[in-house]
Protein backbone atom coordinates (compact mmCIF):
# COMPACT_ATOMS: atom_id res chain seq x y z
CA UNK A 1 0.00 0.00 0.00
CA UNK A 2 1.48 3.40 -0.93
CA UNK A 3 2.53 5.46 2.09
CA UNK A 4 0.58 8.46 0.79
CA UNK A 5 -2.63 6.40 1.02
CA UNK A 6 -2.01 5.67 4.70
CA UNK A 7 -1.06 9.28 5.38
CA UNK A 8 -4.15 10.62 3.62
CA UNK A 9 -6.60 8.33 5.41
CA UNK A 10 -4.82 8.84 8.75
CA UNK A 11 -5.15 12.62 8.46
CA UNK A 12 -8.85 12.26 7.62
CA UNK A 13 -9.23 9.95 10.65
CA UNK A 14 -7.48 12.52 12.86
CA UNK A 15 -9.87 15.19 11.54
CA UNK A 16 -12.81 12.85 12.22
CA UNK A 17 -11.76 12.33 15.86
CA UNK A 18 -10.92 16.01 16.31
CA UNK A 19 -14.31 17.15 15.03
CA UNK A 20 -16.17 14.63 17.19
CA UNK A 21 -14.32 15.62 20.37
CA UNK A 22 -14.51 19.35 19.63
CA UNK A 23 -18.25 19.12 18.98
CA UNK A 24 -18.78 18.04 22.60
CA UNK A 25 -18.02 21.60 23.66
CA UNK A 26 -21.17 22.78 21.88
CA UNK A 27 -23.60 19.85 22.19
CA UNK A 28 -24.17 17.19 24.85
CA UNK A 29 -23.96 13.39 24.60
CA UNK A 30 -27.67 12.74 23.79
CA UNK A 31 -27.48 15.20 20.88
CA UNK A 32 -24.22 13.64 19.66
CA UNK A 33 -25.72 10.14 19.75
CA UNK A 34 -28.79 11.32 17.87
CA UNK A 35 -26.77 12.93 15.07
CA UNK A 36 -24.31 10.01 14.88
CA UNK A 37 -27.18 7.57 14.34
CA UNK A 38 -27.29 8.76 10.71
CA UNK A 39 -23.78 7.40 10.06
CA UNK A 40 -24.98 4.65 7.74
CA UNK A 41 -26.60 7.16 5.37
CA UNK A 42 -23.31 9.05 4.95
CA UNK A 43 -21.51 5.76 4.29
CA UNK A 44 -24.03 4.92 1.58
CA UNK A 45 -23.95 8.36 -0.09
CA UNK A 46 -20.16 8.59 -0.10
CA UNK A 47 -19.96 5.01 -1.38
CA UNK A 48 -21.82 6.17 -4.47
CA UNK A 49 -19.25 8.93 -5.00
CA UNK A 50 -16.03 7.14 -4.05
CA UNK A 51 -16.70 3.52 -5.00
CA UNK A 52 -19.28 4.18 -7.74
CA UNK A 53 -21.66 1.83 -5.95
CA UNK A 54 -25.31 1.49 -6.85
CA UNK A 55 -27.97 0.64 -4.29
CA UNK A 56 -31.46 -0.60 -5.03
CA UNK A 57 -34.54 1.29 -3.88
CA UNK A 58 -35.24 -1.45 -1.31
CA UNK A 59 -31.75 -1.17 0.18
CA UNK A 60 -32.09 2.60 0.51
CA UNK A 61 -35.55 2.20 2.08
CA UNK A 62 -34.26 -0.34 4.61
CA UNK A 63 -31.35 1.88 5.65
CA UNK A 64 -33.51 5.00 5.94
CA UNK A 65 -36.08 3.06 8.01
CA UNK A 66 -33.34 1.84 10.37
CA UNK A 67 -32.00 5.36 10.86
CA UNK A 68 -35.50 6.78 11.43
CA UNK A 69 -36.30 4.01 13.93
CA UNK A 70 -33.11 4.62 15.90
CA UNK A 71 -33.63 8.38 15.74
CA UNK A 72 -37.18 8.01 17.13
CA UNK A 73 -35.87 5.80 19.94
CA UNK A 74 -33.08 8.24 20.79
CA UNK A 75 -35.37 11.25 20.50
CA UNK A 76 -37.50 9.87 23.32
CA UNK A 77 -34.51 10.31 25.62
CA UNK A 78 -32.94 13.33 23.96
CA UNK A 79 -36.06 15.49 23.56
CA UNK A 80 -35.72 16.89 27.07
CA UNK A 81 -31.95 16.65 27.47
CA UNK A 82 -30.38 17.26 24.05
CA UNK A 83 -28.48 20.49 23.50
CA UNK A 84 -28.07 21.44 19.85
CA UNK A 85 -25.80 24.30 18.84
CA UNK A 86 -25.24 24.88 15.09
CA UNK A 87 -21.44 24.79 15.29
CA UNK A 88 -21.50 21.47 17.15
CA UNK A 89 -23.88 19.93 14.61
CA UNK A 90 -21.69 21.16 11.72
CA UNK A 91 -18.64 19.57 13.36
CA UNK A 92 -20.47 16.25 13.70
CA UNK A 93 -21.56 16.38 10.05
CA UNK A 94 -17.92 16.94 9.03
CA UNK A 95 -17.00 13.98 11.22
CA UNK A 96 -19.64 11.79 9.56
CA UNK A 97 -18.41 12.78 6.09
CA UNK A 98 -14.84 11.90 7.10
CA UNK A 99 -16.02 8.57 8.51
CA UNK A 100 -17.86 7.78 5.28
CA UNK A 101 -14.76 8.46 3.19
CA UNK A 102 -12.54 6.42 5.52
CA UNK A 103 -14.84 3.38 5.48
CA UNK A 104 -15.19 3.32 1.71
CA UNK A 105 -11.51 4.02 1.04
CA UNK A 106 -10.56 1.30 3.51
CA UNK A 107 -12.66 -1.23 1.63
CA UNK A 108 -11.01 -0.28 -1.67
CA UNK A 109 -7.44 -0.34 -0.30
CA UNK A 110 -7.71 -3.63 1.61
CA UNK A 111 -9.23 -5.39 -1.38
CA UNK A 112 -7.00 -3.84 -4.02
CA UNK A 113 -3.73 -4.52 -2.18
CA UNK A 114 -4.86 -7.70 -0.33
CA UNK A 115 -3.67 -6.26 2.99
CA UNK A 116 -4.75 -7.82 6.29
CA UNK A 117 -7.06 -5.81 8.52
CA UNK A 118 -4.70 -5.88 11.52
CA UNK A 119 -1.74 -4.58 9.51
CA UNK A 120 -3.96 -1.95 7.93
CA UNK A 121 -5.38 -0.76 11.27
CA UNK A 122 -1.94 -0.70 12.93
CA UNK A 123 -0.37 1.46 10.23
CA UNK A 124 -3.42 3.69 9.90
CA UNK A 125 -3.71 4.42 13.61
CA UNK A 126 0.05 4.80 14.09
CA UNK A 127 0.13 7.70 11.64
CA UNK A 128 -3.12 9.15 13.04
CA UNK A 129 -1.64 8.87 16.55
CA UNK A 130 1.40 10.89 15.49
CA UNK A 131 -0.80 13.62 13.99
CA UNK A 132 -3.10 13.82 17.02
CA UNK A 133 -0.14 13.81 19.43
CA UNK A 134 1.43 16.75 17.57
CA UNK A 135 -1.79 18.77 17.82
CA UNK A 136 -2.24 17.84 21.49
CA UNK A 137 1.34 18.92 22.20
CA UNK A 138 0.77 22.31 20.57
CA UNK A 139 -2.45 22.78 22.57
CA UNK A 140 -0.75 21.90 25.83
CA UNK A 141 -2.99 18.89 26.36
CA UNK A 142 -0.05 16.47 26.71
CA UNK A 143 1.20 18.13 29.91
CA UNK A 144 -2.33 18.41 31.34
CA UNK A 145 -2.97 14.75 30.55
CA UNK A 146 0.29 13.69 32.19
CA UNK A 147 -0.61 15.67 35.31
CA UNK A 148 -4.03 14.03 35.45
CA UNK A 149 -2.61 10.51 35.08
CA UNK A 150 0.19 11.06 37.59
CA UNK A 151 -2.17 12.16 40.38
CA UNK A 152 -4.85 10.00 42.06
CA UNK A 153 -8.49 11.00 41.68
CA UNK A 154 -10.88 12.21 39.01
CA UNK A 155 -10.41 15.60 37.32
CA UNK A 156 -12.95 17.29 39.60
CA UNK A 157 -11.36 15.69 42.69
CA UNK A 158 -7.91 16.95 41.65
CA UNK A 159 -9.20 20.46 40.94
CA UNK A 160 -11.06 20.59 44.28
CA UNK A 161 -8.09 19.18 46.26
CA UNK A 162 -10.18 16.37 47.73
CA UNK A 163 -8.42 14.60 50.66
CA UNK A 164 -6.50 11.47 49.72
CA UNK A 165 -8.74 9.18 51.79
CA UNK A 166 -11.79 10.36 49.81
CA UNK A 167 -10.18 9.82 46.38
CA UNK A 168 -12.12 7.37 44.19
CA UNK A 169 -9.47 6.54 41.54
CA UNK A 170 -5.84 5.54 42.04
CA UNK A 171 -3.09 6.22 39.50
CA UNK A 172 -2.77 2.49 38.83
CA UNK A 173 -6.52 2.20 38.30
CA UNK A 174 -6.57 5.02 35.75
CA UNK A 175 -3.61 3.58 33.84
CA UNK A 176 -5.23 0.14 33.88
CA UNK A 177 -8.49 1.43 32.46
CA UNK A 178 -6.59 3.42 29.83
CA UNK A 179 -4.69 0.28 28.76
CA UNK A 180 -7.91 -1.78 28.74
CA UNK A 181 -9.72 0.86 26.69
CA UNK A 182 -6.89 1.01 24.14
CA UNK A 183 -6.65 -2.78 23.83
CA UNK A 184 -10.37 -3.41 23.43
CA UNK A 185 -10.57 -0.44 21.07
CA UNK A 186 -7.95 -2.03 18.81
CA UNK A 187 -9.82 -5.35 18.83
CA UNK A 188 -13.03 -3.54 17.90
CA UNK A 189 -11.32 -1.65 15.09
CA UNK A 190 -9.80 -4.90 13.81
CA UNK A 191 -13.23 -6.56 13.72
CA UNK A 192 -14.73 -3.55 11.95
CA UNK A 193 -11.91 -3.57 9.37
CA UNK A 194 -12.43 -7.31 8.79
CA UNK A 195 -16.14 -6.73 8.11
CA UNK A 196 -15.25 -3.87 5.76
CA UNK A 197 -12.73 -5.98 3.86
CA UNK A 198 -14.86 -9.10 3.42
CA UNK A 199 -18.40 -7.69 3.25
CA UNK A 200 -18.09 -4.02 2.35
CA UNK A 201 -18.37 -0.54 3.85
CA UNK A 202 -22.17 -0.45 4.14
CA UNK A 203 -22.55 -3.77 6.03
CA UNK A 204 -19.86 -2.59 8.48
CA UNK A 205 -21.68 0.68 9.04
CA UNK A 206 -24.99 -1.15 9.54
CA UNK A 207 -23.30 -3.54 11.99
CA UNK A 208 -21.97 -0.58 13.97
CA UNK A 209 -25.41 1.05 14.14
CA UNK A 210 -27.04 -2.29 15.06
CA UNK A 211 -24.50 -2.77 17.86
CA UNK A 212 -25.30 0.66 19.26
CA UNK A 213 -29.04 0.02 18.99
CA UNK A 214 -28.73 -3.39 20.70
CA UNK A 215 -26.85 -1.78 23.58
CA UNK A 216 -29.59 0.82 23.98
CA UNK A 217 -32.40 -1.73 23.76
CA UNK A 218 -30.76 -4.06 26.30
CA UNK A 219 -30.19 -1.19 28.71
CA UNK A 220 -33.95 -0.65 28.82
CA UNK A 221 -34.66 -4.37 29.23
CA UNK A 222 -32.04 -5.04 31.93
CA UNK A 223 -31.98 -1.86 34.00
CA UNK A 224 -35.68 -1.05 34.20
CA UNK A 225 -35.56 2.32 32.44
CA UNK A 226 -38.89 3.99 31.71
CA UNK A 227 -40.08 2.92 28.27
CA UNK A 228 -42.53 5.15 26.40
CA UNK A 229 -44.53 4.47 23.23
CA UNK A 230 -41.91 6.46 21.32
CA UNK A 231 -39.25 4.02 22.52
CA UNK A 232 -41.39 1.03 21.47
CA UNK A 233 -42.17 2.53 18.05
CA UNK A 234 -38.52 3.28 17.34
CA UNK A 235 -37.45 -0.19 18.46
CA UNK A 236 -40.06 -1.93 16.31
CA UNK A 237 -39.22 0.15 13.23
CA UNK A 238 -35.46 -0.45 13.59
CA UNK A 239 -35.77 -4.21 14.13
CA UNK A 240 -38.31 -4.57 11.30
CA UNK A 241 -36.03 -2.69 8.89
CA UNK A 242 -33.00 -4.74 9.93
CA UNK A 243 -34.94 -7.99 9.51
CA UNK A 244 -36.31 -6.88 6.12
CA UNK A 245 -32.80 -6.06 4.92
CA UNK A 246 -31.52 -9.47 6.04
CA UNK A 247 -34.38 -11.26 4.25
CA UNK A 248 -33.86 -9.16 1.11
CA UNK A 249 -30.13 -9.89 1.14
CA UNK A 250 -30.76 -13.63 1.55
CA UNK A 251 -33.35 -13.71 -1.24
CA UNK A 252 -31.03 -11.76 -3.55
CA UNK A 253 -28.18 -14.21 -2.87
CA UNK A 254 -30.48 -17.19 -3.50
CA UNK A 255 -31.69 -15.71 -6.77
CA UNK A 256 -28.10 -15.16 -7.89
CA UNK A 257 -27.18 -18.77 -7.12
CA UNK A 258 -30.21 -20.09 -9.00
CA UNK A 259 -29.41 -17.91 -11.99
CA UNK A 260 -25.84 -19.18 -11.98
CA UNK A 261 -27.01 -22.79 -11.78
CA UNK A 262 -29.47 -22.27 -14.62
CA UNK A 263 -26.78 -20.73 -16.80
CA UNK A 264 -24.51 -23.73 -16.22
Amino acid sequence: VPLKAYVGISLVRALDLGMTNSAMRFINYPAKTLVKSSRVIFTMLIGVVVSKKRYSTKEVAHVVAMVIGLAIFLHADASSAAVFQPLGVIMLIVSLICDGFITNWSEIIMRQYSVGQDEYIFRLYSIAFAAITAVAWLNGEISRGYTFLSLPGTLSEIEQNVPLEAITWSVRGKLGVLALFGTTGFFGSSAAAAITKHFGALPMSITSVARKATTLFLSFALFGNDCSMEHVLGMILFIAALFAKAVFKKSSSSSGMLSGSGGG
